[in-house]
């Protein structure tokens, strides 16, 4: 699973909109766009999340930061 993979499904289990998941943890919408999209699936450029914004992410929607990154549990 991609970390695109693992921010849709955040999206999805969240039942939130894009819009609202990027206000929540101060990313712009365009970047979230660029995360989530699969609009280049043979490379992960711009397709990767500095460890703290993981952890942001894994506070805000209760989810492990480790799995946000590398979608691996602890």
């Amino acid at each position: 699973m991609s970390l695109s993979d693992r921010l849709n499904q955040i999206i999805k289990e969240k039942n939130i909109t894009k819009r609202e998941f990027a206000n929540r943890v101060g990313i712009s919408e365009n970047y979230l766009y660029i995360l989530t999209s699969n609009s280049r699936p043979d490379t992960n450029k711009n397709k990767t999340i500095s460890p703290m914004l993981a952890k942001l992410i894994g506070m805000e929607f209760s989810y492990d930061p480790e799995w946000i990154l590398t979608g691996e549990k602890k």
